[in-house]
């Protein structure tokens, strides 16, 4: 075992990194002292689980404890681990990036692979990453790791947790590394999960620990952000991510926020506004015999309001008869402008065809001409890949009813179904955040998600870009 030596910590060490004072919020100096200092690592690998709100600072956390490992000990060995790879590249591996300082010169000091997310220091140690999808942590000797880092780890549901064991045995006491840890950030969730039972349930446990963190934890943290989150979550997401309480789903009705007395217009069909875009969502349901859904709405930037007019799920069909469906409906010659929201996975297969779904929308509106003798003007709102289902079902309750008790949703008469949908629509038994398909309008309750999670995220982006945070 071999420390560095005194020239070396100058060079690799605090002094390079990006300021941070781990001792500010009350959490990170708690975790700090116990990691690189308190823990005898004699008496095993501690476990360490950060449940903490939005902006409590366990990214950063996570990003200091990272680098410092990789810094001190030469030949370190660290995973960061993260169930999707582009998040994890937008998160904890960007924060490392972040975190190693100006003084440490790219090229020289240190290696990145931005495309495999990893990076190789001069004093031999190195990070990787990877997905619950790899399946490089199966391979015993071939991977030992002196820190694992997981970031959002309710994510991973119940299938995923003998992934989990499997890859947290992959901690070894290196030859050259005194520490061996394994560090888990997560939001709260519910107590029926299993990360809930592995570490708050088994609390007091010699090995495993838990610290909490709240959102006003933090000082550096704008108070119009904090503002902006009660307007935007609605009461159960408060309470797990801004008042970090692990909270059950009460009655497993996915759409707790919505009461049909409050959003069905069931005898008011939508009245279209002549400025505002009309959207267009799909969910293609590939293989599951369950109707393609289609939803057709507006979306009021000026209201900050959705609006379902209405709901068309149709059997056995492919993408091509839904359009042959919504033209003769009139919905192509109303003489608005048409936004295409949906699945991302309509990018990678079709449902009749070799062409992908969104190759066929596509190709019919620019090759369709109006009554009036006009082409389309339209615009395609797909993002690379589908949000998780769990982050999903949040925001579209937030639009259902938010911590300020308003609702910013509408179902209109000709969407009875979707109705249907949000009222029925429950978790699958014995899984977390699985949609239980039973109900055949689950799945346009999935397209509407698409709709909504889009625009809610194109508005985040604005609102950053402004230095709202």
């Amino acid at each position: 075992m071999r420390k560095l030596t005194s020239q070396e910590a100058k060079k690799l060490s605090g002094t390079t990194l990006t300021t941070f004072n781990p001792y500010v919020i009350p959490m990170q100096g708690q975790v700090v002292d116990l990691v690189r200092g308190r823990w005898d690592y004699s008496k095993g690998t501690p476990e360490i689980l950060l449940s903490g709100s939005y902006g409590s600072s366990k990214s950063i956390l996570l990003a200091h404890l990272v680098v410092t490992h990789c810094l001190e000990w030469r030949y370190a060995r660290v995973c960061i681990c993260r169930r999707a790879l582009p998040d994890l590249k937008k998160t904890i591996f960007q924060e490392i990036l972040e975190h190693i300082g100006e003084d440490l010169k790219e090229g020289v000091d240190y290696k990145v692979n931005h495309s495999q997310a990893s990076i190789k220091f001069k004093n031999g140690s190195e990070i990787i990453s990877m997905t619950w999808a790899d399946k490089r942590y199966k391979k015993g000797r071939s991977l030992r790791l002196s820190m694992l880092v997981i970031e959002e780890l309710t994510e991973n549901n119940e299938e995923d947790f003998q992934a989990f064991k499997t890859l947290k045995a992959r901690l070894r006491r290196l030859p050259a590394v005194k520490e061996n840890v394994l560090i888990c950030a997560t939001n709260p969730d519910d107590p029926s999960t299993w990360q809930y039972k592995y570490f708050i349930e088994s609390q007091p446990h010699p090995t495993r620990f838990v610290f909490y963190s709240r959102t006003e934890d933090n000082p550096f943290l704008d108070p119009i952000y904090i503002e902006q989150l009660r307007k935007d979550l609605d009461p159960i997401s408060i309470r797990r991510y801004l008042n970090g309480e692990w909270v059950s789903i009460q009655g497993k009705n996915l759409y707790y926020c919505y009461d049909s007395s409050i959003h069905f217009l069931k005898d008011k069909p939508c009245e279209l506004e002549r400025n505002l875009p009309l959207d267009i969502m799909w969910d293609f349901n590939i293989g599951h015999g369950k109707p393609l859904s289609v939803g057709i709405g507006q979306f009021n930037p000026q209201q900050d309001t959705f609006h379902l007019a209405e709901a068309i799920c149709i059997e056995a069909i492919g993408t091509g008869i839904m359009l042959d469906e919504l033209q003769s409906r009139g919905i192509f010659d109303l003489g608005l402008k048409i936004r295409i929201f949906g699945d991302a996975t309509g990018d990678a297969r079709s449902t009749k065809s070799l062409h992908s779904d969104y190759d066929i929308i596509k190709k019919y509106l620019a090759n369709y001409v109006t009554k009036s003798g006009q082409r389309l003007n339209f615009e395609m709102c797909v993002p690379r890949s589908n949000p998780p289902i769990k982050t999903r079902h949040n925001i579209v309750n937030s639009y259902l009813k938010n911590g300020e008790g308003k609702s910013r949703f509408k179902v209109y008469k000709l969407a009875a179904k979707a109705d249907e949908g949000f009222r029925l629509t429950k978790l699958k038994e014995g899984a977390d955040y699985i949609e239980d398909d039973a109900n055949d309008y689950q799945h346009i309750t999935t397209a509407v998600g698409y709709w909504v999670v889009y625009i809610h995220n194109s508005k985040q982006v604005k609102r950053s870009s402004v230095g709202v945070r």
